[in-house]
């Protein structure tokens, strides 16, 4: 605790000889560095807002492309399906087997519905 009164004693010693003209320089030169700090700061700031909706662009897009994928691959069972089931009717006719057609056209035509 001396110590920190004797900084403060020793800093109004070594400054008092100072002039005025000189303090009103060190304080315009501390309030311009501060308003450029306070610039700076903003400028984080919008570049933070900026990554952070960026970010949620990025994440909906990649929900949309998801949900999208999704409905492709469902797309594509349902079209492999209906291709089974056409080369089920091909060798049912290749077989003679007209009767063993009715069911797989029957299956065929529900899953067009």
């Amino acid at each position: 605790m001396g110590s920190t009164k004797y900084h403060q004693k020793s800093f109004r010693t070594m400054h008092s000889h100072e002039n005025p003209e000189n303090s009103t320089r060190i304080i315009n030169k501390l309030q311009a560095e501060m308003a450029e700090i306070s610039k700076q700061h903003e400028e984080i700031k919008q570049g933070q807002k900026e990554m952070r909706e960026r970010f949620e662009e990025m994440d909906s897009e990649c929900e949309q492309l998801k949900k999208e994928t999704e409905d492709i691959s469902h797309a594509s069972d349902n079209v492999q399906l209906r291709l089974n089931i056409m080369l089920d009717i091909l060798k049912a006719r290749q077989e003679d087997g007209f009767a063993k057609v009715s069911y797989p056209t029957g299956s065929l035509r529900g899953s067009m519905k």
